[in-house]
């Protein structure tokens, strides 16, 4: 159905009628829609502030959203207030993530290849994008991946072949097969395309290769985005990626290298996802992210507290008892998932600065908020269980 442009007025008049609470004598409301995009802030922060369809009042149109009683726009601000806050705690650690990355990519690179090319004397050119950007220097082989997911609420990943069936299986293996052949084809076209904008524009740029002729790879990952440089990693050669998980510290655990390197790959991409998402400004706070990790990589399942229960019934025929199932579920596709994601690369003291930034942020939101909304939102961030006292190193 197709939406006509309505005025402020008609905007007011069709919230009240919805069970928003704007008093005509009280300008301040009706402010706080004057400020904002209405869409912006209306449709995209509205969720916590609803009536469950199935408790709207007899009054109610069904095919309408109905609001909880007292809902101000004032509250749908204030949530808006603190997604952009949130987005910025996030944004700031990833961008340093980002930087440290490219960093130790380049490093761990250069050590392996340099080390690998004396004698055929590549040391000499292995600095130019017409050498370092060849094929023969990355793994373009196909790899499937199968996830698996036991009735024990255990998550796992089998690379090769299909795992075989049994009676553990909560349901049928996911394939999933990384194309990395495609996946360095597209990037060097994106590479070289990216080489060319910068040259018109980036005058540092420009020189170095009128200077030079040439582009070397620490420089290139300057210009690169994150979901570039997940890309590069994940059709780097096993050596170089064994030695960026050893300088970022995320080889600890007794998964075979193999599956470190998918799930290293895998936090990488899901980093990148939520950089785009902050840089672009958009709604944050409730992000769904459906990328996987394996419950046996760097702690990721100790991090939530079904843990002790999915550790018991590991390995057997057993449920998980469907209410836990459900809420590790949800945990597992929200941004605590990110945040584990983040705290691999932060030490004691930035982890406690981090979880403290957040939740002086939820604190805040919670003196504003009533209380249903309050836990709605604590339910869609995936944060309603003692996150504080689980995510640690």
């Amino acid at each position: 159905m197709e939406k006509n442009y309505t005025t402020l007025r008609g905007r007011l008049d069709k919230l009240r009628e919805r069970g928003m609470t704007i008093p005509k004598d009280k300008p301040k409301e009706r402010e706080v829609l004057k400020r904002h995009n209405y869409y912006n802030l209306v449709n995209g922060y509205k969720d916590p502030f609803l009536v469950d369809k199935n408790n709207y009042p007899a009054y109610a149109d069904p095919s309408e959203d109905y609001y909880l009683a007292g809902t101000t726009p004032s509250f749908l601000e204030a949530l808006y207030i603190f997604d952009e806050k949130l987005r910025k705690i996030f944004l700031d650690r990833i961008l340093k993530i980002e930087e440290r990355l490219k960093d130790v990519i380049v490093q761990s690179f250069y050590e392996h290849h340099t080390e690998m090319g004396k004698k055929q004397k590549l040391v000499n050119i292995l600095h130019r994008e017409s050498e370092y950007l060849r094929r023969d220097y990355y793994d373009l082989t196909d790899l499937k991946t199968y996830i698996v997911s036991e009735k024990s609420g255990y998550k796992y990943t089998v690379i090769g072949k299909y795992p075989k069936c049994d009676n553990t299986m909560r349901r049928k293996p996911k394939q999933f097969i990384i194309n990395k052949d495609e996946i360095y084809h597209s990037l060097i076209a994106l590479l070289y395309r990216q080489i060319g904008q910068q040259r018109k524009k980036n005058k540092s740029i420009s020189s170095y290769l009128d200077k030079h002729t040439y582009l070397p790879m620490w420089i290139l990952t300057n210009i690169m985005t994150f979901g570039n440089v997940s890309k590069l990693f994940e059709i780097l050669t096993s050596d170089v990626q064994l030695l960026v998980l050893d300088k970022l510290k995320l080889n600890s655990g007794s998964l075979p290298n193999e599956l470190k390197i998918l799930n290293a790959s895998r936090v990488i991409h899901i980093l990148g996802l939520f950089r785009n998402s902050c840089a672009h400004n958009e709604r944050f706070y409730c992000y769904k992210l459906n990328f996987p990790i394996d419950d046996d990589f760097m702690g990721y399942l100790n991090k939530f507290p079904q843990a002790a229960s999915i550790n018991k019934l590991k390995g057997s025929t057993s449920y998980l008892q469907k209410r836990q199932f459900e809420k590790i579920e949800r945990h597992r596709h929200s941004i605590y998932t990110l945040m584990f994601c983040i705290s691999l690369f932060l030490n004691q003291t930035e982890l406690m600065k981090f979880k403290n930034e957040i939740k002086k942020e939820l604190q805040s939101l919670n003196s504003v908020l009533p209380a249903t909304p309050y836990q709605k939102v604590e339910k869609l961030m995936g944060l309603d269980f003692d996150w504080y006292a689980h995510l640690i190193k």
